[in-house]
């Protein structure tokens, strides 16, 4: 018996060996032409545009494809810079009813514009001129820096409604500062969005770059582990969103909570009295990421944050944790979060800005 098994055993390790080397010598080629899918994305940098104030923003008057992960999606651009939907005609506009802020949520990131929360809610508010002036990877610090600019050289709003996501706060304490109104990229920028959670090392890195076929076969397998091993662990054990209900100081320069969110609250205060000075209402809206609604509750600590600033300085304030959090069930999360997000991702799918657009224009019409 103890012969046979060594032999099963011998067979089976000179397969793996086997399969491994073809994967080495084949895999690559196989993945690009038969896999994974045949669009090749639009350079970045003919996308991508650096801003001597702010950082970052779009090209002006883009139209093309882009790529986020495996999705493929038209991406357009105005003459501002402004992500708009590929149906609108191109014009020559600075006078807003509302000007969006935010990072890659708000831009709608994976999808065409007409399935991101602010095109629905362009489309269901016809007489509005909406602006979306997001662009992933914004913070605060942005945020005041844009206005201010944008301001400043004849663009006007009547309201600034601005999405705050729970990464704002890695953001600004690791990537950006402001200095005499400019933005400036901070020493630790180039590791600032990295998932310091993240079980990867070199080992696998290499692995998952040279051996594609076998990635996509273990992924098969780990698909039939239980239920919280369907989603990638990076997207809900996630070092940027887990200070809602487990801060580390190491996460943050070792700077404690107060300390930390000071930071974005001294650039929000800012944007309030910049545009307080020219009568403009400022608004603020959060919502939840994947971890959040697996480990964290409606009243967690972004609200809290965002909500006690805003009893001062806002208009009004957009809670839409509580309408993710009322469809979540908890014993099959996996399918829950299937629902509301891009799967193997943290960014919202078409069903998650169909949410915020329609609990966002109940409010604002009210």
């Amino acid at each position: 018996m103890k012969v046979y098994f060594k032999k099963i055993f011998i067979i089976f390790l000179l397969s793996f060996i086997f399969f491994l080397a073809l994967d080495a010598i084949f895999g690559k080629y196989v993945y690009k032409k038969f896999i994974k899918e045949d669009l090749v994305d639009v350079d970045v940098i003919k996308l991508s545009a650096k801003d001597e104030v702010y950082d970052h923003t779009f090209s002006k008057n883009f139209k093309g494809i882009v790529g986020w992960g495996n999705k493929r999606y038209e991406f357009c651009s105005d003459n501002n810079g402004f992500r708009i939907s590929c149906s609108k005609k191109n014009k020559n506009q600075k006078k807003y009813d509302i000007g969006f802020l935010g990072d890659s949520f708000t831009e709608g990131t994976g999808l065409v514009y007409e399935d991101t929360f602010v095109g629905i809610i362009e489309k269901k508010l016809p007489n509005k001129k909406i602006a979306n002036l997001a662009v992933s990877s914004y913070s605060p610090a942005i945020y005041y820096t844009k206005i201010k600019k944008l301001l400043e050289t004849g663009y006007q709003f009547n309201e600034i409604i601005v999405f705050l996501d729970i990464s704002d706060l890695v953001d600004d304490s690791l990537c950006y500062q402001v200095s005499n109104n400019k933005i400036i990229r901070k020493k630790t920028y180039d590791s600032c969005f990295n998932n310091l959670n993240s079980q990867h090392n070199k080992l696998f890195d290499f692995f998952e770059k040279n051996f594609k076929l076998s990635k996509i076969f273990i992924d098969f397998i780990l698909i039939n582990d239980p239920i919280d091993k369907k989603i990638i662990q990076d997207q809900l054990n996630h070092s940027r969103s887990e200070w809602t209900y487990n801060y580390k100081k190491i996460n943050f320069q070792n700077l404690d909570y107060n300390k930390t969110s000071s930071i974005s609250l001294k650039h929000m205060q800012d944007l309030y009295l910049l545009l307080d000075n020219r009568s403009i209402k400022l608004s603020v809206a959060v919502y939840p990421w994947p971890g959040t609604l697996r480990f964290d509750n409606p009243e967690n600590t972004q609200v809290k944050l965002w909500r006690d600033f805003c009893k001062n300085n806002c208009s009004n304030f957009y809670n839409f944790m509580p309408k993710f959090f009322s469809e979540i069930e908890k014993k099959d999360f996996y399918h829950s979060y299937k629902k509301f997000y891009i799967e193997g991702d943290i960014h919202f799918n078409r069903y998650g800005n169909e949410i915020i657009a329609n609990e966002f224009i109940l409010k604002y019409k009210n």
